[in-house]
């Protein structure tokens, strides 16, 4: 099926169609994907829409039975798919979060140039401590 007569088949007659062929799935994505990305995009950002976006085509081929030509459009079908993977990276994101934060903050770790810093740092006020220890009065 070439993108010229996707574009006039319904989304029902579509539907006949890719499940006697899995092939003319490429058809409804080649409709829909853009649609599916700037959504999920719109609620998500760039880098995950792409993959959110193709997961949800991936999840609608695996599913292509389960789709309802009566019930509406492939297009709302396939925007529930998206939405139900939103929440489910929103959740999922939520869980990794809460479990960072009970990590607490990482241990300050001194590194080798720290301990460098210190020591000549240290050389260096060795002068200056002495003059003060030598003002001091003594007792």
């Amino acid at each position: 099926m070439s993108a010229d007569v996707s574009e006039q088949v319904t989304d029902a007659e579509l539907a006949a169609r890719y499940r006697r062929d899995p092939d003319l799935f490429t058809a409804v994505h080649d409709r829909y994907y853009r649609d599916i990305y700037l959504y999920v995009a719109g609620r998500l950002d760039t880098q995950i829409a792409e993959d959110l976006a193709a997961e949800t085509f991936l999840l609608a081929f695996d599913r292509r039975d389960r789709y309802e030509p009566e019930r509406g459009d492939l297009r709302p079908w396939l925007f529930g798919i998206a939405t139900n993977l939103i929440a489910r990276h929103r959740r999922k994101e939520t869980r990794h979060y809460k479990a960072l934060a009970k990590l607490g903050p990482e241990p300050v770790v001194e590194g080798h140039e720290d301990r460098v810093v210190t020591s000549v740092a240290a050389e260096r006020m060795q002068p200056h401590l002495a003059k003060a220890l030598a003002i001091l009065p003594g007792g």
